[in-house]
């Protein structure tokens, strides 16, 4: 049984998930108070599904980018649960988590995935459809959300945490005769369910010094201002 964890952002997200199927899943934006609510809902997920600590087999955190009070509380969390009882740790990146769960009818066409960087600003990420998944095709930066689209050609989905900044950004480009569309809200949120689903695809094919508690920090992207 995996128990995966996302504070990235805002929004914390929680799951269970023993490998084949999701056992449990909660996402809820908790307005910065992942400090006080991460341990207790963690809890509450694993008394509802019935599983104790012991059932865990690993854990699986989101590394960023994202805020860095966000992701030091999840990570510190994740690290203290997989140290104590022995379990290995995978981490996964917060744009590689919303890719993963983005469907692709068209292989042709990118993947833009985006979250709040704070004073008008996103970090955003651009995927190509490689293998059978969504491959970064380069590093995430942080930009506006007028940028996102500036010089970029192709046709592409956008996923993520969209505000209404973002949804003006998007309406313009089109105006543009850029293409793009919007996935819709219920997809496009960064859930712990494919967060979990990424880490067991890594942990299948990795080895297992690659998943030491210890090991593992958070990524945070900082701007070159």
């Amino acid at each position: 049984m995996l128990l995966a964890i996302d504070t990235a952002t805002k929004i914390l997200a929680l799951a269970l998930h023993d490998g084949k199927s999701l056992i449990g899943e909660q996402m809820w934006r908790t307005a910065n108070r992942h400090n006080t609510l991460l341990a207790p809902s963690v809890q509450q997920m694993l008394d509802i599904c019935d599983v104790s600590v012991k059932d865990l087999t690993a854990v699986a955190v989101t590394t960023g980018p994202g805020s860095y009070t966000g992701l030091r509380i999840g990570v510190a969390f994740a690290k203290g649960i997989a140290a104590a009882n022995y379990l290995p740790l995978i981490g996964v990146n917060t744009l590689d988590t919303i890719a993963a769960g983005q469907p692709f009818q068209n292989t042709k066409t990118l993947l833009l995935t985006v979250i709040p960087a704070g004073r008008g600003r996103i970090i955003a990420g651009e995927y190509r459809v490689k293998k059978g998944r969504w491959e970064a095709t380069d590093e995430a930066q942080i930009m506006t959300w007028d940028e996102l689209f500036e010089e970029r050609e192709g046709s592409f989905y956008v996923a993520g945490e969209v505000n209404e900044e973002g949804r003006k950004a998007i309406a313009k480009a089109k105006a543009e005769d850029i293409s793009v569309t919007l996935v819709a809200a219920a997809q496009r949120a960064r859930r712990a369910g494919f967060l979990a689903e990424e880490a067991w695809r890594r942990y299948d094919e990795g080895e297992a010094e690659d998943f030491i508690p210890a090991k593992l920090v958070p990524f945070y992207l900082k701007s070159e201002e």
